[in-house]
């Protein structure tokens, strides 16, 4: 199941679940998987998730609210029946659901765990593999050849991009999300606490630390900028220890052996944050440079109507930011319970900001097509079709585990420390990550979060040595 994870969207699979919102092959492998888990469970007594109750009030909030939509009165919307978009919003959640119980509940032992990191690490290489393949043609070719269109048709049922990698993905903004919430964390934790599930070394270097260096240069050449800062927001504590044990070293030492902050540490920290704001500023010259979506990045008027939505729309964001604010507005009309799942599709045309209309992707989308359109944002989705009572459900499912990722931290074991503080990255990544992605079929925070929560007590504080099992 986590071998496929990096395909998005096959084709075949496609045709087997007859659905095309979220058709990857470790779907298939989750439902084989659950068979074998549910047998296990009557015949040995599997240990059920743990930090789920939350969650499972928050699926059947969204089941109820899902169901009571059916008795009001919705805005039709062409030939679109209700029932198809309910069921397949229940059934997506049910999806990503299951991922994390799968992910939270079989690796009950290290060294489970431990195959699963080295699979997550030999798939994170596939996509390094691939996509540096893709950016070698575009960059040197400023094309693809077509045996590159033939491979990829298999697997996603996009073509290529231009200029921008995909990797097994349907489209970029998808590759930097699985790369985010999964990959990254996992070898960006490993490479802090120089932890490696593998017994060689490339050059003295962890095969994670490699994978962590060119992850962040595929996630670069993916040109997702809600992928940047989400990746940025990830780095964040890392950057916060780094400065603290800086400032540290050149901290003298008082009578009492303690280090105090005097007037050289405060002007290097001084000089380390006024670096952190170049380089950002830097970074996005640069990237206005590189993007042409960007180009218009730092020419910004007050003197127009709609001036920020203008904005936004010079740099290609415009749609998405529009689609935003409709979920909002569906969210003020429906506060308490929301629209139900699957069903702000129904409310675009009547919620959709004026300024929306003059969006020819928004006028294509309702005139043209025979789709329901959807909010692009998890946050934003939440709120208008589970209302308030939802929303908080959902965060207060996240925060609950916090305290079980701060015992992993704490903990002696390695291989531990890094699962808890790959799930600290994960839901930081999340904050900027809800604003790209909304579909709860994807499984990628699923899985990361389940694996952080899996850890059972008796592991904590356990010693292994290098190269034992037991």
């Amino acid at each position: 199941m986590i071998a496929f994870l990096p395909i998005t969207s096959m084709p075949l699979v496609s045709r087997i679940l007859g659905s095309d919102s979220v058709a990857s092959p470790s779907i298939l492998f989750l439902f084989l998987f659950l068979c074998l888990w549910i047998v296990g469970f009557f015949l040995k007594g599997n240990a059920f998730i743990r930090k789920s109750e939350p969650l499972a009030l928050f699926f059947l909030w969204s089941i109820l609210v899902t169901l009571l939509s059916q008795f009001r009165n919705t805005p039709p919307f062409k030939d679109i029946g209700y029932i198809y978009p309910a069921v397949t919003g229940i059934s997506t959640l049910a999806i990503g659901i299951l991922f994390f119980i799968s992910a939270s509940s079989y690796p009950d032992n290290i060294l489970v765990k431990k195959k699963a990191l080295q699979i997550i690490n030999w798939s994170g290489l596939m996509i390094i593999s691939w996509s540096s393949l893709q950016a070698l043609s575009w960059y040197t070719m400023t094309g693809y050849p077509d045996w590159m269109f033939n491979l990829q048709g298999i697997w996603s049922s996009r073509v290529l991009f231009r200029q921008r990698v995909t990797g097994f993905a349907l489209e970029p903004s998808w590759l930097a999300h699985q790369l985010n919430m999964l990959y990254l964390p996992f070898w960006l934790a490993s490479a802090r606490n120089r932890y490696s599930s593998h017994e060689f070394r490339i050059f003295g270097f962890t095969f994670e630390s490699v994978l962590l260096v060119f992850g962040i240069a595929v996630l670069g050449l993916t040109l997702s900028r809600v992928g940047y800062a989400a990746f940025l927001f990830m780095l964040f504590p890392t950057i916060i220890y780094f400065h603290k044990q800086i400032i540290k070293s050149v901290s003298k030492k008082g009578n009492d052996g303690e280090r105090k902050v005097d007037l050289s540490s405060r002007m290097v920290s001084t000089a380390l944050i006024i670096s952190y704001i170049f380089l950002i500023a830097a970074g996005l010259y640069v990237y206005s440079r590189i993007d042409p979506r960007m180009a218009e990045l730092f020419d910004f008027s007050f003197q127009e109507s709609n001036s920020l939505l203008r904005y936004f729309n010079e740099l290609k964001f415009g749609d998405r930011v529009v689609y935003w604010l409709t979920g909002w507005n569906i969210f003020n009309d429906f506060p308490f319970a929301g629209v139900g799942l699957g069903n702000a599709g129904f409310y675009f045309p009547d919620y959709l900001p004026p300024y929306g209309w003059a969006l020819s992707e928004a006028r294509r989308l309702i005139y043209r097509t025979g789709i329901l359109l959807n909010i692009k944002s998890l946050w934003f989705r939440l709120l208008a079709e589970t209302g308030i009572i939802g929303f908080g459900l959902f965060i207060t499912w996240l925060l609950s585990l916090i305290p079980e990722l701060i015992e992993k931290v704490k903990a002696k074991q390695k291989m531990i420390n890094i699962i808890g503080t790959a799930g600290f990255y994960v839901l930081l990544a999340m904050i900027f990550e809800g604003f790209s992605i909304d579909s709860f079929a994807m499984p990628y925070w699923w899985i990361s979060l389940g694996l952080a929560v899996s850890i059972h007590g008796r592991e904590i504080n356990i010693e292994i040595e290098p190269g034992k099992n037991k």
